[in-house]
């Protein structure tokens, strides 16, 4: 218990948590969005809508793929920071 010291607030503050979801929702759109760019690349429609293909091992697959698992492990670290207070505001 420190009479004269600064309490520790659980909290971050308006501005702080604010920007923090906007973030986090933006990355919640880039993993979206790479998802999609998972389907586009690795799933073929031909002219019959009952009729599609999936294909594997192209360059753009595999990139999107890698994008697609960047973009969702980003939005799983920054919204374990979300949950949590921040370094500047618990001082």
């Amino acid at each position: 218990m420190a009479l004269l010291g600064k309490k520790k607030s659980d909290t971050c503050s308006t501005g702080c948590m604010i920007t923090k979801w906007v973030l986090c929702l933006l990355l919640l759109i880039v993993a979206i969005a790479a998802l999609i760019g998972v389907y586009e690349t690795h799933v073929i429609v031909g002219t019959d809508p009952a009729r599609f293909a999936i294909q594997f091992g192209s360059t753009s697959g595999s990139l999107s793929i890698i994008a697609f698992v960047m973009a969702s492990v980003a939005c799983m670290k920054h919204m374990i920071c979300c949950m949590s207070p921040c370094e500047v505001c618990s001082k």
